[in-house]
């Protein structure tokens, strides 16, 4: 019996979620209100207005019209369990934005935990938001995650393992991540940009700087985009 109300209550989560996604973001008004702030494809050869954790490990890297931003080696884990490797957009201290692009993970895809973040409301290496990108999902991986002076936490309302985890290959993907800091509301998607694979409501830290990076792992980043209010 309790077997049978655990199904019929995580049933009920998952039904919750999927109506969620299946109606208009709350965002979405304030959305028409946007215009793009920054772009950034890296043509000119420099990542000009990005701020590595560590520059030996980050470089512009390719040839003509086919240039990235390249994170060449994993970071060294820190005092808290969280990623290890970012690059913030300078200038930017955004509360609601919209932030999207292209990614491409370099590790084998034999590897099932790789993965690929996107950074938010970043305040320094102790405190920001990130989208885990990954090849599977659970309670650490393919998840909206939480840095706040202690090691990350999961905070989307997708049951861990449910989430859509489709950074399997070495693959281009699009991305894009969009917050409403007066909500809380936080959506990522990854490939379909009309159908969020993460969503979460979280206003501890209102506002901050965008970023990339990974959790441990390598790979490139493109065709960078922030979308929000001018001030």
């Amino acid at each position: 019996m309790k077997s049978f109300a655990l199904s019929v209550l995580c049933l009920g989560a998952l039904l919750s979620i999927e109506a969620c996604r299946n109606v208009p973001l709350e965002t979405e008004g304030l959305l028409d209100d946007f215009t793009v702030l920054a772009v950034s494809d890296f043509e000119t050869g420099r990542a000009v207005g990005w701020r590595p954790d560590d520059p030996t490990r980050w470089r512009v890297w390719g040839g003509k019209g086919a240039m990235v931003y390249e994170l060449t080696a994993p970071g060294e884990p820190g005092r808290l369990r969280a990623p290890t490797s970012w690059s913030v957009w300078e200038g930017y201290d955004m509360g609601s934005f919209d932030f999207s692009g292209r990614l491409r993970c370099d590790a084998d895809p034999a590897n099932d935990k790789r993965d690929m973040c996107v950074f938010f409301h970043f305040q320094d290496p102790e405190h920001y938001y990130y989208v885990h990108f990954s090849a599977s999902s659970d309670a650490v991986h393919n998840i909206i995650g939480f840095v706040n002076g202690e090691d990350r936490v999961k905070i989307n309302a997708e049951p861990a393992g449910i989430s859509p985890a489709p950074l399997t290959d070495r693959a281009w993907h699009r991305f894009k991540v969009t917050c409403d800091a007066a909500s809380g509301e936080i959506r990522a998607y990854l490939d379909d940009m009309t159908r969020p694979i993460l969503t979460a409501f979280d206003k501890r830290i209102a506002h901050g700087l965008v970023g990339v990076g990974s959790f441990d792992d390598t790979g490139a980043f493109d065709d960078l985009k922030l979308r929000g209010l001018k001030k």
